[in-house]
This record gives C-alpha cells, sequence and structure tokens, in this order.
C-alpha cells in the first residue's frame, strides 16, 4: 500500500471509502437505537456534555478532514515515515468505529473509556508521523486530535460518575 503515490482518483477513493465504512460502523451504535437511546439518557452526564447535534456535526467536519488526511498520506512520496503515518491514520479511522461500538454498542464506559484512549493515541500518532511527510495532512489531524482529546475527558467523566450503575 505505501510503495507507490497513489493516483488522485484512487487515493480520494480509498480515503473516502476508509472514512466512510468507520462512520457507517460507528454509526450503526448510537443514540438512534432506542435501547442505547434510553441507556444514555439515564447516564449521569456532566453540564458540559455537548448536545447530540453538534457531536454529530463536529463529526462531519472530522470525517472531512480525515478523508483529506488520508488522501495526501496516500499521495505523498513513498517510505518509511508515510507508511507510519498511513498505519497511525488507519488505526484512528478503525478507532472512529471501535468507540461507538464500545459506548453504545457494549455499552461499557471502562472499555469505551479504554477505545477513547486509543482512539487519542492513533489520531495523535497520525498527526506526529505525518509532520514529518505532508503539513496539510498534519494540520487536518489537529482538530481530530483536539476534539478525541475533549471526548477522552467525557469518557472519564461520565465513567467516574456511572462506574457504580449497572453497565448493560
Amino acid at each position: 500500500m505505501s510503495r507507490v503515490v497513489w493516483p488522485p482518483l484512487t487515493a480520494a477513493t480509498a480515503a473516502t471509502a476508509a472514512v466512510a465504512a468507520g462512520a457507517v460502523i460507528g454509526g450503526h451504535y448510537g443514540p438512534q437505537d432506542p435501547r442505547a437511546g434510553l441507556w444514555y439518557l439515564s447516564l449521569r452526564k456532566p453540564r458540559h456534555t455537548p448536545t447530540g447535534p453538534t457531536i454529530g456535526g463536529i463529526w462531519m467536519v472530522l470525517y472531512g478532514l480525515l478523508i483529506v488526511s488520508g488522501f495526501r498520506l496516500l499521495r505523498a512520496e513513498p517510505g518509511r515515515s508515510r507508511s507510519a503515518a498511513l498505519g497511525c491514520w488507519g488505526l484512528t479511522v478503525a478507532g472512529t468505529a471501535l468507540y461507538p461500538w464500545t459506548f453504545f454498542g457494549q455499552r461499557r464506559l471502562d472499555r469505551s473509556m479504554a477505545s477513547a484512549a486509543a482512539l487519542l493515541l492513533s489520531a495523535t500518532g497520525t498527526a506526529a508521523t505525518a509532520a514529518r511527510v505532508d503539513p496539510t495532512a498534519t494540520a487536518c489531524m489537529v482538530p481530530v486530535v483536539a476534539w478525541v482529546g475533549v471526548a477522552n475527558l467525557l469518557a472519564e467523566e461520565l465513567w467516574r460518575r456511572n462506574s457504580r450503575k449497572k453497565q448493560g
């Protein structure tokens, strides 16, 4: 995958398909499922928890930034740095599906906190490794890292407030 510079259309298609797959899989789990929605409503949340539409809007922007970042990395010159950046990027995209699955699908605040931490590590790794490859790809990852950092704080707070509550 990382030995060639991908043609523009192929890179755009691959990056978009990967991010869309993560979004669709992650979107399968969420408060739109009646049981998951009721469970989420029952959680004790901090006042600063963003609304569902706010979270959805932010993720739409972040998915677009992930697509641009992936596209730029696929179009960059082959090498170890690009391979590392693409590996971290792939883990980040996978994490966009993993977190909703552990949070809404499994209703496990402990596991979702761990998956949020893994997502933060992979997003930060993408930004750090992309810095050696493509400045635009790096810039696209900065808001992803920032938002996932906020999500980690919220995940921890939800876990802390609800850890004694039955999670399933």
